[in-house]
């Protein structure tokens, strides 16, 4: 295992779900559920002792103990709805772990495998720690698609002149799999991300997002393409 001792990865997890009851509960692959299945996956990545599911519930800490990584505690104020800022959240989670970088990872994102977790770490270390080129890093899906907003065509001439897609501009998508930054930039700026961000790249099934029982489904059917069980 490569030496990520440095990185937390930090699992920010949410009881309440405002579209899909109990989310982080529902089962995936076996008898995980999709929390459980997460911490798998960064257990094959991470030491566990650097691995910290941020929350108020006692399930969630029961989750916790049982798969051998730890607990932090969150407030119920950064738990409860929206009465917190994002900006509030990110902090407060943050401010409590032990290490000067940070991975936050999300669970609703359960197809983002091992090997492109430990790919983008390793490239945390070396376009943001030492190469210092970028000063956070992000998980991205490459869009070569059309779009359009309420005014028209935004990035193509919808027109004679029809841009193929092989000429469109890079658009990224952020898939919302995973942030890194170092912890005292994020607590004085209030973000997981800075300016100058390193657009990481992954598989089109890794950007998979559960907003919706729909996506659920979708996510359940593609784990078919997955091949790090």
């Amino acid at each position: 295992m490569s030496d990520f001792s440095d990185i937390s990865v930090v699992i920010p997890v949410r009881e309440g779900s405002s579209r899909v009851k109990e989310k982080i509960f529902l089962p995936f692959h076996e008898e995980l559920s999709l929390l459980e299945w997460k911490v798998d996956q960064l257990k094959r990545v991470q030491q566990h002792d650097r691995i910290f599911l941020s929350s108020n519930s006692e399930r969630v800490k029961s989750v916790a103990h049982t798969m051998g990584v730890e607990f932090l505690p969150r407030n119920d104020y950064l738990s409860t709805g929206h009465d917190a800022s994002f900006s509030e959240v990110i902090t407060g989670v943050v401010k409590d772990i032990p290490t000067r970088h940070f991975a936050w990872v999300t669970v609703v994102v359960p197809l983002m495998k091992p090997s492109e977790y430990k790919e983008a770490f390793e490239c945390y270390l070396s376009k943001v720690v030492e190469g210092k080129a970028n000063d956070s890093l992000v998980s991205v899906n490459l869009l070569k698609e059309y779009f359009w907003d309420d005014k028209g065509p935004l990035n193509y001439r919808a027109d004679k002149d029809h841009t193929i897609s092989q000429e469109l501009p890079n658009l990224y998508r952020v898939t919302n799999g995973l942030y890194m930054r170092d912890k005292e930039s994020t607590l004085k700026e209030g973000y997981f991300l800075g300016p100058k961000p390193f657009m990481h790249k992954v598989s089109k099934i890794s950007g998979i997002d559960i907003d919706e029982f729909e996506d659920y489904q979708m996510a359940l059917a593609l784990k078919e393409f997955y091949d790090e069980f």
